[in-house]
This record gives structure tokens, C-alpha cells and sequence, in this order.
């Protein structure tokens, strides 16, 4: 880890509040300096982020776009709110694609994301490689564009009850912008400047070019059309060490000269992916006859990523114990590192109407989403095809669709109370569908050079393979689910919400949430509140159809070939699998927010929540014990490991969130100070005991064993600090940012009793960006990234990969160094 002088960085934190204006914080208030109304949380309408009883954070589009210098969207969340955490994953295969995130330390599918109120869809690819967010199918942020959000409100509470499935840790409600006149453009250039000391020298790359641009036009009388796109290239990065023996550690030969020649070279690849990627995206309004209004938005999306696997030595050691050089390789003798090509796209389309129907408020709306995902090899082999054997491979295709039908109703009753009472009910609809292809024949051929009587040689694509036919998959299901919801002020200083659901899945029964919150105004600007509710999460369909294959580190740091099976696998259930249940959860919050004086607003709100039956993967089970006729007999071929998933599980997390912005003017000058800091600590309740099953089998093991159990408990910082400021003065503005991450455990579990285990220490790391007005509508900024250059503490070497995984991907400091970038941006 490079340290930074903490005394310098507490003097720029410091100038940063004394100098700075909160563009970061723009969650407590707009502008002028007055709290935001929210349209989450509550169906109250105009409620502001400090009289909603639970808490919510709204930011700015403005802000979200400041932030975004490499143009993904969870990247800039993750900068702007300490809830949120956004690791960046590498050789991953399409995890290194589609990157998970969190909120409150939780599962990534345990956020509920919304676009323009309406639900959007998840992910068609559970993440099986990764190590954050494992066995996850979330939403994919990144397939929303920056550039089209208005808005980006995130409640911080469960609210299964008023939204239904997945709102576990919270809720995010992205708006669209709602431009209805002029023309916006935006190009942005960067790169990675860094010297990390793995390296020991100067690297620039991680070059990074998007252009973005939004445009809008009236519709009707009173309505609006706003259209927009953005194209992002990421030229990648790479931040491996130079290699101290890998072939000890994997299949190659060390005793081969031809396998020598790597020692003390770069031969792996870790860091972001080379990535292509683009937007389009529209919302329009437009006035429907009567005090009726059409509406509709839509967001397509675009990406083809390419990333690394790990590096293959040329000479590998057969079935019979010899060496052997196999052919068809892509570089000959030159060893290879097969490519992982992803191509994903997306779509999703709404339609609806609303308006007053008498005293009625109404909204009925339909959504369409659908996700997209192939994935590809480049410089691969299979070995036991020989000469036979291509070079580029596919694996798979995924596929799911989302169709989404919502009606919703509210109005308001005067009952003598302090404020009428706001009455809303609806219903809504969901057919989910989700489809697996299998590869093409070459990803997972069991060749002739697969016989144990010729060289016993590994079967399937190399960093493979591919998806049987046996393993592909065709799964749907129908959700339907109706609500209601009371909002009222009991007392003039005295506001309480109520709110259930009942929902009902096809495949995983029928669950109930409910809700309650109160706020209480003691004192002029300042106020107690509080919520309890149960939320749940059904699984999803990836979840129940997910088959994969993948390497992993296993007994003395040696790679093995580890199956996921999917759960209703004849093979699965004949070693106790069972058939997944939805999640529930028990959420208790209680805080308290404070505008002392003009421009000061402040919260601090503490929470806990109980999850019971958390979906998960199992450990990995070991089947070095059983015969290669064992293997056979119960259908696992040529695996080192199997896992499935279980709702073995029960955990409960418990932390606090704070929030402080304080804006005001100073002569000309507008400026302001934000500081916000969220901790959340995870703990397992109870494991369940694994099925007899295994035993009888010859397979022992617990259901969630040592890495399993970090990756629920301790593998997300469990803090982080984020301490901010603006300055605006005439066509000069100027942002500092300080975010401090806790630290993060890596555990792995070799087998024989050796689990290695490393703490990475909290970080640091500063951002900041000087922005000039040269002309009405013409802006040029300038920024950093990690401007210190920072980096997360070095693997040891129990768990570094014999020198080329020189940098654990957990940190959430990321392992890319300092980014550099320059902005124009062209408005009329």
C-alpha cells in the first residue's frame, strides 16, 4: 500500500469544508438550499428528504454526471453515497462485465432499482465467478445511461411492502431527464496515470473516450420530449505482478524448459476489461385529452467487453503423469491467455396513463425489459480435441424478459385529522421468462485425448467450457401482487405511514410485507423517526437454472475445476439440493434530523435487519476422495469441486448512517459542505446442517464453509466516510472530495487445514475537479481520480498467485491507481 501523509490529506479535508459547496450531498437539499422532494419512500405527495419518516438521499443529475468521469453509473453512486459499494471485478469471466453492487453491506439483489417509478429488470447472468455479490442476478446499473438522469433518489430502509420483491436493503428511483427545450453535448477524455509498486514503473493506460449528448423539444400543451445517447471506450487495464513459478499452481510442467522462460515476467491480466458501449434512450409526456396524460421512456444498451482468464503455460502435464505440449494452441509454444468475450445488451420500453379520474389519482402503465447476454473465448483450446481443436469458442447465450403491468390509485380524505389522509392501492402483474443455450460443440467436447487409456487430458474449453445441451434451461413464472398504503399526519407536528402487500410467485409461493414508520416533529426543526417492516426477495429464475464451470484456487493453491449444478438437477437433488424459497427479512430503523438554521441539514439513523433463508451458493465441495467411477456414477465427470444453491443461511446486519450538508453564500461566492459516513456489520445467525446426502456419497463439507462465510460477513468494507465540497464564484467552480473505505477480508479456504487470510487496510483516496465557463452554454473541467495515487495493500504471498495477482480486486479503492480526465461540455 502506497501511504499517504495523513496530515496533508486532513489539511485538504479541512480546506474542503472551509472552502468547499456539497455537490455530493446534494441528498438533503437542492440549490436554493431547501430539502428535495422525494416520490419514494412515501405516495404522500410533497414530502421533502427530511419530513419522510425514513431515510432517503436525492441527487442531482448534475452531480451524477460530475462524478461519472469514466461514465458508469454505479461507479458514480458509489462516490456520491457511502451506503453503496461498487467493487470492480477481474478475471471473472462475465462478471467482469456485469458488476454487482450493494447497498448497506447486502446482497446485491436485495435492492429494488426503479426508473421513473417503474420496475426495472434484472441481469440474465447469475455471478458465479465473483467474489462480492456471488450467485447474484441484479440489476445491471450500468446499462442505464448517466447522461438521461434527472434524478437519482435512494431510500435507505425496506420496503417490500410498497414495492414488492427484492426492496430488502432499500430502493433506487432513477429519473430521466425531462428536458423540453435545448441541446446538450458532452465529450470526456481520460486515462490511468499510476505508478503502483507491484510494477515499479510509470503506466498510463485505462484510456478512456465518451461522447454524450441530450436534446429536448414541447409535445403538445405542457408536454415534453427528451431524447439522448452516449458511446464509451475503455481501453482496459492491467495491474498483474510478474510471475514467481505460476505453473507450480496450476496444470503446467515445472519441470519442462519450454515452461521456464515465463519465470519473472507479466503473464496475467488483472484489472477492467476493454469495453464498447452505448445508450439511447427517450422520456416524453404529452397531455391525453381531459386531466389525462400519455407517457413513455425507454432505455436501449449496447456493451462488448473483452477480459482476461488466466495465463495457460504451453507444456502441460497429461493424464499418465508426462509431459506433454498439446496442439493447436494459440501462440504455439508461446503459452496463452484465452480472451473472454461478453457481449451484453438491453432494452426496456414504458407506456402508460395517468391522471385525476375524479377525486382519484391514477396510474396504469405497462413495462417491457429484456437482457441479452453471449459469452465467447478468444485464444483458447481444447486440449483433448488435439489438432482438432479451434481456437474461439461459445460458451453460452442467456436470456431474460421482464413484462411488467401496474395499476395504480390514490386520493386523498379529510378525517379531521392534522393533514388528509392519502389512501393508494394498486396491483401489478409480472411474467418473467429466462433462457440458457448451450455452447457450441468444440466449448465442451469430451475429445479422444480425454481417455484415460490415451493422455487423460482435460476436456472443454480452456477458462471453459461451454453449456451442454443436458444444462440449458427454459424457465418462467407469473407474479401478480395488489397493495395498500395510509399516509396522514396524526398531529400537526406527528406523521405515520402504513403499508402491505401481498404477492404471490408461481414457482415460490405467496409471501406478505408489511410496513409502519413514524415521524415526530419535538421541536422546530428537529424530529424523530422511525420504521419496522418485513420485506422478502423470491429467487430468481438465474438463480434456480444457473450451470457453470469455472477454475479456482483449491488444495495447496492448485486450480480445480469446480461445477455449479443447477438446483433442480437430477444431480443436485440426488446430494440433497433443495428447491429454493423466497428470503425474509425482519428491517427495524429509528433516527433523527435536525435543520438547526437556515442551509444546515442533518441525520443520523441506525437500523438492523434479520434475513432468513438467504440465497447463496454452498461451499464448494471436494471430490478428491471419490474414484473417478464414483464421479461418473453420480453424473460429475471430471470435477475437482461441485457447488449448488441453498437457502442455508440466516444473518443479520446491523449499522448507522449520517448525513450532514450545510450550504450558504459568502459575498458572491456560493458554497457549501457535505460529509456523510455509513457502517454496516453483517454476522451469520445460523447455518444449516449439510444434507445426508453428501455423506452418504463420500462428500464431506458444510453447507457455507470458511469462504462462503467471508464472502456474506466481511469481504465489503463495512464502513466508509465521505467528506466533500464545492466552490462556485462567477464561470469558476471547483469540487473536492475525500472518501475513506473500511478495510476488507480476503479468506481462502486450500483444503488440509491451510486458509490463508489477509485484512486489507482501510484507504483513502481523493478526488477533485476545477471547472471554467468560458461562454454561455461552454464548460471545460479538468479532474482527478485517486489523485494521490493510491493503492489497496499487496496480496501476501499465501494467496497472490506466486506473484501475478500481486493486488486483491476487493478493495474498493479499486487497483487502477490515479484517472485523469478532461470534459467539455456544449449546452444551448
Amino acid at each position: 500500500m502506497r501511504k499517504i501523509d495523513h496530515r496533508l490529506l486532513a489539511g485538504i479535508a479541512t480546506g474542503a469544508f472551509l472552502l468547499g459547496s456539497g455537490t455530493a450531498m446534494a441528498q438533503a437539499a437542492d440549490s436554493s438550499g431547501d430539502p428535495e422532494i422525494t416520490v419514494i419512500g412515501s405516495r404522500a405527495p410533497n414530502r421533502t428528504v427530511l419530513d419522510s419518516p425514513v431515510p432517503v438521499d436525492v441527487i442531482r443529475g448534475d452531480a451524477i454526471r460530475q462524478a461519472g468521469a469514466t461514465g458508469e453509473l454505479a461507479q458514480s453512486i458509489g462516490t456520491l453515497v457511502p451506503a453503496f459499494n461498487f467493487p470492480r471485478q477481474s478475471n471473472s469471466g462475465v462478471g467482469d462485465t456485469v458488476r454487482a453492487a450493494q447497498l448497506r453491506g447486502l446482497s446485491p439483489d436485495q435492492v429494488l432499482v426503479l426508473v421513473n417509478g417503474k420496475r426495472y429488470h434484472n441481469t440474465s447472468t447469475p455471478a458465479l465467478d465473483t467474489k462480492v455479490g456471488k450467485g447474484t442476478a441484479p440489476v445491471d446499473l450500468n446499462t442505464l445511461p448517466i447522461n438521461g438522469v434527472g434524478r437519482l433518489e435512494v431510500l435507505r430502509d425496506g420496503a417490500a411492502a410498497q414495492y414488492g420483491s427484492d426492496a430488502v436493503a432499500g430502493v433506487i428511483n432513477i429519473g430521466l431527464d425531462r428536458m423540453d427545450h435545448g441541446f446538450v453535448a458532452d465529450m470526456t477524455y481520460g486515462l490511468n496515470v499510476t505508478k503502483p509498486r507491484a510494477v515499479g514503473k510509470t503506466i498510463d493506460d485505462g484510456r478512456n473516450i465518451s461522447g454524450a449528448l441530450k436534446f429536448g423539444t414541447k409535445l403538445g400543451d405542457g408536454g415534453f420530449l427528451t431524447v439522448g445517447g452516449d458511446y464509451i471506450h475503455q481501453q482496459g487495464t492491467n495491474r498483474a505482478g510478474f510471475d514467481q513459478g505460476g505453473q507450480f499452481l496450476s496444470n503446467g510442467s515445472y519441470t519442462d524448459p519450454r515452461n521456464d522462460q515465463f519465470f519473472g515476467k507479466r503473464l496475467f491480466k488483472v484489472g477492467d476489461p476493454r469495453v464498447d458501449s452505448g445508450h439511447l434512450w427517450y422520456n416524453a409526456e404529452t397531455p391525453a385529452g381531459g386531466d389525462l396524460t400519455f407517457y413513455s421512456f425507454g432505455v436501449a444498451h449496447a456493451r462488448k467487453s473483452v477480459g482476461a482468464n488466466f495465463f495457460r503455460w504451453p507444456v502441460i502435464v497429461d493424464g499418465n503423469g508426462n509431459d506433454y505440449l498439446p496442439p493447436a494452441q494459440p501462440n504455439g509454444t508461446g503459452g496463452f491467455r484465452p480472451k473472454s468475450v461478453v457481449r451484453n445488451r438491453d432494452i426496456s420500453v414504458t407506456a402508460g396513463l395517468k391522471g385525476d379520474l375524479g377525486d382519484w389519482r391514477a396510474d396504469a402503465s405497462l413495462t417491457y425489459g429484456r437482457n441479452w447476454i453471449s459469452y465467447r473465448l478468444r485464444d483458447s483450446v481444447n486440449y483433448s480435441l488435439g489438432a482438432a481443436s479451434p481456437n474461439a469458442f461459445l460458451l453460452s447465450r442467456v436470456r431474460s424478459d421482464q413484462l411488467v403491468a401496474n395499476l395504480d390509485l390514490s386520493r386523498d380524505y379529510e378525517l379531521g385529522l392534522a393533514a388528509p389522509v392519502t389512501v393508494s392501492f394498486g396491483g401489478e402483474y409480472r411474467r418473467e421468462n429466462w433462457r440458457s443455450k448451450a455452447g457450441d460443440p468444440a466449448s465442451y467436447a469430451v475429445g479422444p485425448l480425454a481417455d484415460p487409456a490415451s493422455l487423460g487430458l482435460q476436456p472443454g474449453a480452456q477458462a471453459g467450457p461451454g453449456l451442454t445441451p443436458d444444462d440449458a434451461r427454459k424457465l418462467d413464472r407469473d407474479v401478480v401482487a395488489a397493495y395498500l398504503e395510509l399516509s396522514t399526519k396524526l398531529a400537526p407536528t406527528l406523521s405515520a405511514d402504513v403499508a402491505g402487500r401481498v404477492e404471490h410467485y408461481s414457482d415460490a409461493g405467496t409471501s406478505v410485507a408489511g410496513k409502519a414508520a413514524l415521524r415526530w416533529e419535538f421541536v422546530e426543526g428537529f424530529a424523530l423517526r422511525g420504521s419496522v417492516s418485513n420485506s422478502f426477495r423470491a429467487p430468481a429464475l438465474a438463480q434456480r437454472g444457473a450451470s457453470a464451470t469455472s477454475l479456482n484456487f483449491g488444495a495447496g493453491g492448485q486450480l480445480r475445476r469446480v461445477a455449479t449444478l443447477p438446483v433442480d438437477s437430477a444431480v443436485a437433488q440426488s446430494l440433497g439440493a433443495a428447491k429454493l424459497k423466497p428470503e425474509k427479512s425482519f428491517n427495524l430503523s429509528a433516527g433523527i434530523t435536525a435543520s438547526p438554521f437556515e442551509g444546515l441539514h442533518l441525520s443520523v439513523d441506525a437500523f438492523r435487519i434479520l434475513i432468513d433463508n438467504r440465497i447463496t451458493l454452498s461451499e464448494r465441495f471436494d471430490l478428491s476422495g471419490l474414484s473417478a467411477a464414483q464421479r461418473a456414477a453420480l453424473g460429475l465427470g471430471t470435477f475437482d469441486a461441485i457447488n449448488f444453491f441453498t437457502n442455508a443461511v440466516d444473518l443479520k446486519t446491523r449499522g448507522i448512517e449520517a448525513v450532514a450538508d450545510y450550504r450558504f453564500t459568502l459575498g458572491v461566492s456560493r458554497l457549501g459542505l457535505s460529509a456523510s459516513y455509513s457502517y454496516a456489520k453483517s454476522s451469520i445467525r445460523s447455518v444449516d446442517a449439510p444434507p445426508a446426502q453428501l455423506a452418504a456419497n463420500g462428500i464431506s463439507g458444510n453447507l457455507i464453509g470458511l469462504e462462503e462465510t467471508n464472502t456474506l460477513v466481511n469481504a465489503a468494507p463495512r464502513d466508509k466516510l465521505i467528506l466533500s465540497g464545492d466552490w462556485a464564484q462567477g464561470p469558476i467552480s471547483a469540487t473536492v472530495r475525500g472518501i475513506r473505505n473500511g478495510s476488507v477480508v480476503r479468506v481462502f479456504d486450500f483444503g488440509g487445514g491451510f486458509a490463508p487470510r489477509q485484512r486489507f487496510g482501510a484507504e483513502w483516496q481523493l478526488d477533485t475537479e476545477v471547472s471554467y465557463s468560458f461562454a454561455e452554454g461552454l464548460t471545460f473541467s479538468i479532474g482527478a481520480n485517486n489523485l494521490f495515487d493510491n493503492y489497496p495493500d499487496r496480496s501476501i504471498d499465501d494467496i497472490n498467485g506466486a506473484g501475478n495477482l500481486a493486488y486483491d480486486v476487493l478493495s474498493p479503492i479499486g487497483i487502477n491507481g490515479r484517472y485523469l480526465y478532461a470534459r467539455a461540455r456544449v449546452a444551448f
